[in-house]
């Protein structure tokens, strides 16, 4: 059975993208469009990693989620890739979010910044949960 990713943005477009990308990858994918569709997905079946975006309902809608995911003893070892242009964001460029500067607090496994390039994201799902039907 190939693994499950959960994907948690509100762009339809990227949401299509990626799952075409891991499909093609011989991932298999379910969608949700913001954190609290996330969380009831999550706890609904447990997917083996989640790919989740930052600012969907709220500027930090997915910080919001990555921190009841870990908040949750059943949840909390799900890996999470954090795929988001929030440093894009005028209101949000401030802070300037980064793998190297915030995962100190950042309750995710990885971070990533938007465009992102296939390689990139199937490279790191790859080293947290290894390919589509291996055992990690």
């Amino acid at each position: 059975m190939p693994k499950e990713i959960l994907i948690v943005d509100d762009d339809l477009d990227f949401v299509e993208t990626m799952e075409i990308i891991l499909k093609g990858n011989g991932y298999a994918t379910r969608t949700a469009r913001d954190g609290e569709e996330a969380l009831k997905k999550v706890r609904e079946k447990i997917p083996d990693i989640i790919l989740l975006d930052i600012m969907m309902k709220t500027k930090t809608d997915g910080i919001w989620v990555s921190e009841r995911i870990r908040a949750e003893e059943n949840l909390k070892e799900i890996p999470i890739i954090m795929i988001t242009a929030v440093n894009q964001d005028a209101d949000m460029a401030k802070f300037h979010l980064g793998q190297e500067t915030d995962m100190e607090y950042m309750p995710v496994n990885v971070f990533m910044e938007k465009p992102i390039e296939a390689k990139d994201l199937l490279k790191e799902i790859k080293n947290l949960i290894g390919g589509p039907e291996e055992k990690k």
